[in-house]
């Protein structure tokens, strides 16, 4: 950084866990000179949150409970329901019962034949006469992703056997600080996805200090805007919004690693892939308005900061936050319908595959709403977005839902 000069900055990050509000809204190019009077706070300060648990004592008392997960209500609502996946899961479930992954060789159960299915609506319908919508190929297509989503994955356990100076915590804060950063610079959620899934996966094969790992996260960052932005940020932008902590050499070797790493294989079906098709069959049965559309994107967005929810497959998890948000939106309303026959013909799950999935994404919605990672959150809590996150819903999902 220049001397005498200041730059605009995110809050300190002892700041945000203590619930300091940061701004928010996008500021490149000559935005950037109406802010020079306000001060950046670099990310490795949270070097020194790193050191201390958040709540004393919760850290040697959640490494004794959940041995391999995160200190979650993922893991919390596992321990406390004693949930156990059922043996004919389509994911797949490992030897001790624990949580669905994608075994070696393991191919997803095909759905069962159309004409065994009970009567959908063709989403795709009004499609037909545009080109760019593909409907001639779009069950192809997400076929072809859903088989994609098994092959390039992360490690579900690369805390516990990769990883020896970083923590399940210290990752949930580098995506909440990106969830600010795609604001910063107004970049899309399939950004922020695909980001997040180069983070996981770079960490399921290299062990990364912690002061390094900010520069994992931006130029994951990086390399996903330039993946599905149009005009994406420069690199000097990523460098500034670090506070310059990093260089820009050290940003382009960081780059490099990570291309190497991922062996350039950089096309991943997210959460987002699935989410926007899910979204779009709710709606073919279910009035819905874009209300809907935020919550299931609000919810999204706080799977990815949980490491628990990377047991779970996208498309697993993309299902769970539509039904979780149908449940939040009508739970109060006698009609209530949280799942459909188009949603299983196009998503090719029955409500009973979603259960423990569902049910760890409706306890990170009520966890939220005390949570000292507020950027989804706060985010969420605007009128652009419907204030989605300030909705209310009860503290357990009913038995019904997956039946």
């Amino acid at each position: 950084m220049q001397q005498g000069s200041s730059v605009a900055a995110f809050p300190a990050f002892s700041n945000m866990m203590e619930g300091g509000a940061g701004p928010r809204g996008g500021k490149r190019g000559a935005d950037q000179a109406m802010d020079q009077n306000k001060k950046r706070a670099a990310f490795d300060d949270i070097t020194n949150h790193f050191d201390e648990p958040e709540h004393p004592g919760t850290d040697a008392q959640c490494s004794e409970m959940f041995p391999t997960t995160s200190a979650s209500s993922y893991g919390y609502l596992q321990q406390q329901n004693n949930l156990q996946q059922p043996a004919a899961y389509s994911q797949g479930v490992c030897g001790g019962g624990c949580a669905p992954f994608a075994a070696p060789g393991f191919q997803l159960a095909p759905p069962p034949p159309r004409s065994c299915r009970p009567v959908f609506v063709d989403i795709d319908e009004q499609d037909h006469d545009d080109p760019m919508a593909c409907t001639t190929y779009v069950n192809d297509i997400f076929d072809y992703l859903r088989d994609s989503e098994l092959k390039r994955r992360p490690t579900t356990t690369y805390m516990e056997s990769v990883q020896s100076d970083i923590n399940p915590m210290m990752r949930s804060i580098l995506l909440d600080w990106l969830v600010e950063v795609g604001q910063e610079y107004r970049l899309t959620s399939d950004t922020l996805f695909l980001a997040a899934t180069y983070i996981d996966r770079f960490l399921s094969l290299v062990d990364v200090k912690r002061n390094r790992l900010q520069l994992v996260g931006v130029t994951s960052m990086l390399v996903a805007a330039k993946y599905e932005e149009i005009y994406a940020p420069q690199v000097e932008e990523f460098c500034y919004i670090t506070d310059n902590t990093y260089t820009r050499e050290q940003v382009l070797d960081m780059e490099r690693e990570v291309l190497r790493v991922l062996d350039f294989d950089l096309t991943q079906p997210t959460i987002k892939t699935f989410l926007r098709r899910y979204v779009k069959a709710a709606s073919g049965e279910i009035p819905l308005d874009v209300t809907f559309e935020f919550l299931t994107s609000y919810l999204a967005e706080l799977t990815l900061l949980e490491y628990g929810m990377l047991d779970y497959l996208p498309s697993t998890i993309a299902a769970s936050c539509v039904t979780v948000a149908l449940y939040i939106l009508f739970h109060g309303r006698a009609d209530c319908v949280t799942w459909s026959a188009t949603l299983s013909h196009y998503s090719g799950y029955l409500p009973g595959d979603l259960r423990h999935c569902a049910q760890a994404v409706h306890q990170l919605f009520i966890a939220a709403k005390s949570s000292n990672l507020p950027a989804a959150r706060e985010k969420y809590a605007s009128a652009k977005f419907a204030q989605v996150s300030q909705l209310g819903c009860p503290a357990c999902l009913p038995e019904w839902m997956f039946l």
